[in-house]
C-alpha cells in the first residue's frame, strides 16, 4: 500500500507531464485506482488518460496504475485548432491616366 498516490489527468493530445496533478491518500490498491479512474472519466468525459504513481515514505516513485478512456469526448471549444486565414491577393487599383496619356490615346499614338 503506497503512502501517497499522485494522479495525472491528461486531455487528448496532452503529455503526461503537462497534465493536471492531484495527490490522494484515499487510494489503497489498484482496484480502487481503477474505480477512481472510471468515475473521473464519467464526471469529465474529455479526459483521455489518467496515470497513478505510488510514492512511499522513503521517496520511491513507481507507476501504480494507468487508465486510457475509450470514450474520449474532445472539448470542441478548447481543442479545436484555429483555421489559418488565407491571405487574399488584393486587387490592383486601376491606374489613373494622366492628361498626356489620355491625349496620346485619343490621337492614336
Amino acid at each position: 500500500m503506497p503512502d501517497v498516490v499522485e494522479i495525472y489527468l491528461c486531455k487528448a493530445g496532452q503529455k503526461l507531464e503537462d497534465g493536471r496533478l492531484i495527490v490522494s491518500n484515499e487510494i489503497s490498491d489498484k482496484e480502487a485506482a481503477k474505480a477512481d479512474a472510471e468515475n473521473r472519466c464519467k464526471i469529465s468525459p474529455s479526459l483521455a488518460r489518467i496515470a497513478y504513481y505510488a510514492i512511499s515514505a522513503n521517496g520511491d516513485f513507481k507507476p501504480y496504475y494507468s487508465y486510457s478512456n475509450p470514450n474520449v469526448q474532445n472539448d470542441v471549444h478548447k481543442a479545436k485548432p484555429q483555421l489559418e486565414t488565407k491571405k487574399r491577393k488584393q486587387k490592383k487599383k486601376p491606374v489613373k491616366k494622366g492628361f498626356w496619356a489620355k491625349l496620346k490615346k485619343s490621337l492614336g499614338i
